[in-house]
């Protein structure tokens, strides 16, 4: 049986570009380096997140942690698309 957040993934998308977009409107950045792979937060695609997350009644003090635990996300989105 799933549970809460059994269909997360299917929030995502891969862009043209390469980045990553959630449905909240944040993208992602994707560099891969020698080893490992770095997921960065796209900086002109912060006001469209906080206004998504503003709109559905997040606290402006939880936007920070949320984008943290979205990049978590990010990565294992990628995992499982590479």
């Amino acid at each position: 049986m799933g549970g809460k957040h059994r269909h997360w993934h299917l929030a995502w998308s891969r862009l043209p570009n390469g980045r990553l977009r959630h449905a909240s409107g944040a993208e992602f950045i994707v560099s891969h380096g020698d080893g490992h792979t770095d997921i960065d937060v796209a900086p002109e695609a912060l006001d469209a997140y906080q206004a998504h997350e503003l709109a559905r009644g997040v606290a402006p003090h939880d936007l920070a942690q949320r984008l943290i635990r979205l990049a978590r996300e990010a990565g294992r989105w990628l995992e499982r698309n590479p």
